[in-house]
């Protein structure tokens, strides 16, 4: 199946925070440019997959995080243990870290709304999700419109962000790995919870996990970055 153009070695590239910003950006564009691609990009398919699930947050995460300077390096991987490299050119010698890319989702439920959203152009991002049926025999999902306040949009994903850092507890990784969890900050979210809010939260119900890392990093697909150091457990 075709991804438009994606291949392993162009997105495992090392490139500065803002030449991988630049490059996902394009790369986006050229993919959505057919309906296939846009097929594909949605449905997170092949490459497609780790490009917008890793790549692309790496990419947001790289630019809040070092700006525009030309002193880092970030390396994305395949099949290793963490998502990416990160080479600091700025000690001597050259310093490098590890960066584990997940997000924050609701499951099943998340890829049956990018089914309907590549079938029809549309989709309710709130609001239940039922399926039946199967590919084979026919399937059907129904995504109902309901209108949703921002408390209840902002305590469903604050759940989902602390089920993404559930699915990481406990499993080891190579010292000085950070953890990166992407999620969904759109308008009812920062209406309901601002950065000190935020902070509460994550020490309540997330620092207190068994998370094998260095740093936590939570990324708003929009604006929220936030860092928190952990300590590393043995």
């Amino acid at each position: 199946m075709s991804n438009e153009g994606i291949s392993r070695e162009e997105l495992t590239k090392k490139r500065t925070p803002s030449e991988l910003l630049s490059w996902v950006k394009w790369k986006r564009e050229q993919i959505a440019s057919t309906e296939e691609g846009e097929r594909t990009l949605i449905l997170h398919e092949g490459l497609a997959k780790q490009f917008e699930e890793e790549v692309y947050p790496l990419a947001i995460f790289g630019q809040r995080k070092f700006g525009n300077t030309d002193q880092i390096l970030m390396q994305p991987t395949i099949g290793k243990k963490y998502g990416a490299v990160v080479t600091d050119l700025r000690s001597k010698p050259a310093c490098r870290s590890y960066v584990e890319i997940t997000q924050s989702h609701e499951g099943e439920s998340e890829y049956l709304r990018r089914c309907v959203l590549a079938k029809r152009g549309i989709v309710p991002m709130h609001g239940p999700v039922t399926k039946t049926g199967t590919k084979k025999t026919g399937r059907q999902i129904s995504t109902p419109f309901r209108a949703a306040n921002a408390d209840e949009v902002a305590t469903k994903e604050l759940k989902n962000i602390v089920d993404a850092a559930k699915r990481k507890a406990g499993k080891d990784y190579p010292i000085n790995t950070s953890l990166l969890i992407v999620f969904d900050d759109g308008l009812s979210f920062r209406l309901a919870v601002d950065d000190r809010y935020l902070d509460t939260f994550v020490k309540e119900n997330i620092l207190k996990l068994d998370l094998r890392f260095s740093t936590l990093y939570l990324v708003g697909w929009q604006n929220v970055f936030r860092e928190f150091s952990l300590v590393k457990r043995t």
